[in-house]
C-alpha cells in the first residue's frame, strides 16, 4: 500500500484526479483512437462526431473530465516541482496519464492523416 504522506501532490488533488482521470481517460483514449488507428485505416475523420451522435452524455462528461484533468495539471505540476524530492512512482503516474488527455486533445485531428 503506498504511504500518501511521501506524496509531492496533496490529499485533496488526489481526490479530483481520482474524480476525473476514469471517465476523462477513457474519453481521450476513444480520441486517440479516431485520430490514429481509424485515421489510418480509414482516412480522414470528423474525430468525436460518432460519439457525439451515439453517446451525447457520454461525450459531454468526457470532455468536461478530460479539459478537467488538464486544467489539475498546473497545479500538480507546481507542487510536483516544489516537493521534487518526496516525488511518487504513484504521483509520476497520475502526472503521465493526465498529461496523455492534454496531448491527445492539443493534437490536429488531420496529425496522423497520410495522402493516398
Amino acid at each position: 500500500m503506498p504511504d500518501f504522506n511521501s506524496s509531492a501532490i496533496p490529499n485533496w488533488l488526489r481526490v479530483a484526479w481520482l474524480s476525473f482521470a476514469p471517465v476523462g481517460l477513457l474519453f481521450s483514449s476513444r480520441i486517440a483512437w479516431e485520430k490514429t488507428f481509424l485515421t489510418w485505416q480509414q482516412g480522414p475523420q470528423m474525430v468525436g462526431f460518432s460519439l457525439m451522435h451515439i453517446f451525447p452524455a457520454f461525450f459531454m462528461v468526457g470532455i468536461l473530465c478530460c479539459y478537467s484533468l488538464i486544467l489539475w495539471l498546473v497545479p500538480a505540476s507546481i507542487y510536483v516541482i516544489v516537493r521534487r524530492k518526496s516525488i511518487s512512482s504513484v504521483d509520476i503516474a497520475m502526472i503521465l496519464a493526465a498529461a496523455f488527455a492534454a496531448v491527445v486533445m492539443a493534437l490536429p485531428d488531420t496529425f496522423f492523416a497520410t495522402t493516398r
